[in-house]
């Protein structure tokens, strides 16, 4: 019961921000733009969709390997694309940047442990 509850909250986590990524494409294409995806565009949109479809995979418990799966493709695209804090001179953005790839991180190791439970 609790793992159901957690999985769910997890799968919204997912959901909510993929919707971010619909209700306020020009921020994250700025962004996107910023760190040198190509098809920024593109990138933001497809991030949305399989932010919302892995979140929902979660959240329902239906196909949640492949929403594991598809949330996983999403955190390493997005953390060695967009979240480069290596690359950063400013001290300000190299830990705002380190602390969004860490989070990613943590994350993605949470799926990993949710796919092989």
């Amino acid at each position: 019961m609790i793992k159901s509850l957690l999985l769910t909250l997890l799968g919204l986590f997912f959901v909510l921000n993929g919707i971010a990524h619909f209700i306020s494409p020009k921020i994250y294409e700025e962004y996107a733009h910023k760190r040198g995806l190509f098809s920024p565009r593109l990138m933001v949109r497809m991030s949305g969709v399989l932010l919302i479809a892995g979140g929902v995979s979660l959240a329902i418990g239906w196909f949640t390997l492949y929403g594991i799966i598809g949330l996983s493709l999403f955190l390493v695209v997005a953390s060695f694309t967009i979240h480069t804090f290596w690359r950063e001179t400013d001290r300000e953005m190299r830990l705002l940047e380190g602390t969004h790839f860490a989070k990613n991180m943590a994350i993605l190791v949470e799926l990993v442990y949710i796919a092989v439970g």
